[in-house]
């Protein structure tokens, strides 16, 4: 669920009188964090008991009238978005499309993305989609301790948009793309 932010911080208020959200630390008059929850309330209707927990490794998952669900929640300029599921891990991520992130790229891509890159017409959309994708593997691990460089190769240049986390074994996860409005949203469930 995307939420662009065209509402003041007094008006996002106005979603979440059911909402307990103790342990995040973000500051609660951040119109991302107020525009993320508001999501949450209006998808499960301003009557629902929302509850936002955090476990060790900060990772977020919620209660909705005492049922758990799995959550993952990002923000970039005037966007905050938010994917939950009763059943299944998520993540997702939402990077502006910036010429930025060619100043950084050296400390997230690895040679294998680097080869991928260099068959690319459209570099500053690619490594935002790789940087956008590691984030998004990034928050479905969800234990910390993860090199993007050195942990996870991110493919392009498949028909579906693959990313491997490489700890011990490797494991492939497909990884969703989407191109919005100048941002790139990625995202996966189990």
């Amino acid at each position: 669920m995307v939420w662009k932010i065209t509402e003041d911080a007094e008006t996002l208020n106005k979603y979440l009188f059911n909402l307990t959200d103790e342990q995040t630390t973000s500051p609660k008059h951040s119109l991302h964090w107020l525009a993320s929850r508001a999501a949450i309330t209006t998808y499960f209707g301003l009557d629902a008991l929302v509850e936002i927990k955090k476990d060790n490794y900060n990772k977020p998952s919620m209660l909705i009238n005492g049922e758990k669900y799995h959550l993952s929640v990002t923000h970039s300029s005037n966007y905050a978005a938010v994917m939950f599921s009763k059943f299944k891990n998520v993540a997702l991520d939402l990077e502006k499309v910036d010429e930025r992130v060619g100043r950084v790229a050296h400390k997230f891509i690895n040679s294998a993305e680097e080869e991928m890159l260099q068959q690319t017409s459209n570099l500053i959309h690619d490594q935002t989609l790789i940087w956008s994708a590691k984030e998004t593997l990034y928050k479905f691990y969800g234990q910390k301790e993860l090199d993007f460089k050195k942990h996870m190769t991110i493919f392009t240049q498949q028909p579906q948009l693959r990313g491997c986390l490489h700890i011990n074994t490797p494991i492939f996860y497909d990884i969703h793309d989407e191109l919005l409005d100048g941002f790139i949203l990625t995202y996966m469930t189990e």
